[in-house]
């Protein structure tokens, strides 16, 4: 009876949409920077930097249908800074550059060298905050937690212990559905970066045929990617240890090497 007095339509259990919304609007504010070298003096390269701010009423879930504006938020997935790079660098001692002679051996060892590489920079993406049980009797499928009032959410000397301070957070009571909004409004996860670099070396044998030796590195610097922290909120009687606390990280070194013929 309790449920039933809750439901806008109490002669249904629910309803189930499969992620297709019947109404949401988005809003997306961004600026942007790019900038290109073309081939200069064997360089070539372009940056690129994106800043952007963007929000909804839908993604991640919604808590009630019938107003979707209570639900306008951060959208989940989007991160506020991404930075790009990439380039192709012809080594300065390639042909017509190199001051040996022609029939000079070492020519084959000097010329045709070429780097390349992308570099991808991302800070991190907002935080959804949920508590670890749903005791509204399935009554409303996505539950917020509660914000405590004057404690911050940010923790000091930010790390993987300790990603952010989850005493700020509590377990919603028996039949409440949570006072935060379905992304934290500051709290972002850890960001991410990746660092690729490739080196070839080109011998040509003739006009039409040509021998290509290369070296590529995936995650040349072997960076580590934190996971994103754990942002289950438990209840008093039985808390997530694992709150806050970032477990585990994704990436390493890849290196790839290879030979090609062309004629």
């Amino acid at each position: 009876s309790f449920r039933r007095s809750l439901r806008p339509f109490p002669q249904y259990l629910g309803f189930d949409l499969n992620g297709l919304y019947p109404a949401g609007r988005y809003q997306r504010d961004a600026g942007s920077v790019r900038v290109e070298n073309r081939t200069a003096q064997g360089l070539s390269l372009s940056a690129y930097y994106e800043f952007a701010k963007q929000l909804d009423n839908y993604a991640g879930g919604l808590q009630d249908f019938l107003h979707p504006d209570k639900e306008w938020a951060r959208t989940p997935g989007v991160p506020p800074h991404r930075f790009s790079m990439s380039y192709v660098y012809e080594l300065p001692f390639g042909p017509g550059k190199s001051v040996l002679a022609w029939n000079d051996w070492r020519r084959y060892l000097v010329e045709g060298w070429s780097v390349s590489g992308m570099t991808m920079v991302n800070s991190g993406e907002p935080l959804m905050i949920r508590p670890q049980f749903n005791n509204t009797g399935g009554l409303v499928k996505y539950l917020y937690a509660n914000a405590v009032a004057g404690a911050d959410a940010s923790a000091p000397d930010r790390g993987p212990e300790r990603w952010f301070n989850p005493q700020a957070f509590a377990h919603p009571e028996n039949f409440s559905i949570g006072n935060l909004a379905r992304t934290h409004p500051s709290l972002l996860g850890p960001g991410s970066q990746n660092h690729d670099l490739s080196m070839t070396k080109r011998f040509s044998l003739a006009a039409d045929r040509s021998v290509e030796f290369s070296a590529v590195a995936f995650n040349f610097v072997n960076h580590a990617n934190w996971n994103d922290p754990d942002t289950v909120i438990g209840p008093e009687s039985a808390p997530n240890v694992n709150a806050g606390r970032i477990i585990g990280s994704v990436g390493g070194r890849v290196i790839q090497v290879g030979v090609r013929y062309s004629f």
